[in-house]
């Protein structure tokens, strides 16, 4: 028997104990979704609910049934191994290496963000002369005056 072969679509998903917000988010995100579906006579929306999706089946009956009980026990104290981030001190976490990766980032962006800003700065003071008539009288007598006094 294989799990999870040939599956080309998710129709119905059983979940006993799903909470509020995984179902509302479930069905505003997957609409075509039917969680926990109930039994009927004339399926549902027209298609035969398998019976596999019904809440009141175990899929991994057949799988289980034919492993040993023992081997479910665990004999002895386990061993539990130590993740590698925490057994070398010298290396940084991975929380760490984001953080510092995103502080490099930022030092090198910065010179554009400040340029990127002094132009939308200028194009905005060029907006706002180019749309207020006061403002563009001011702009060309300040360029008439600085061209008279220049050719003089």
């Amino acid at each position: 028997m294989e799990i999870g072969h040939g599956a080309q679509s998710l129709r119905w998903l059983v979940w006993p104990k799903v909470d509020k917000n995984s179902m509302e988010m479930l069905s505003s995100e997957c609409p075509r979704v039917t969680v926990n579906p109930k039994p009927s006579l004339f399926g549902f929306k027209g298609t035969e609910v398998p019976r596999e999706a019904l809440p009141d089946i175990a899929l991994d009956d057949p799988l289980v049934k034919d492993i040993d009980p023992k081997t479910w026990i665990v004999c002895g104290p386990t061993l539990r191994t130590m993740s590698p981030s925490l057994s070398n001190p010298t290396e940084l976490s991975i929380a760490e290496k984001f953080r510092l990766a995103f502080v490099e980032r930022d030092t090198r962006l910065a010179p554009k963000r400040a340029k990127n800003a002094r132009q939308h700065q200028r194009r905005a003071e060029r907006e706002w002369m180019m749309s207020s008539p006061r403002a563009k009288a001011l702009a060309l007598a300040s360029q008439a005056s600085k061209s008279r006094h220049g050719r003089s």
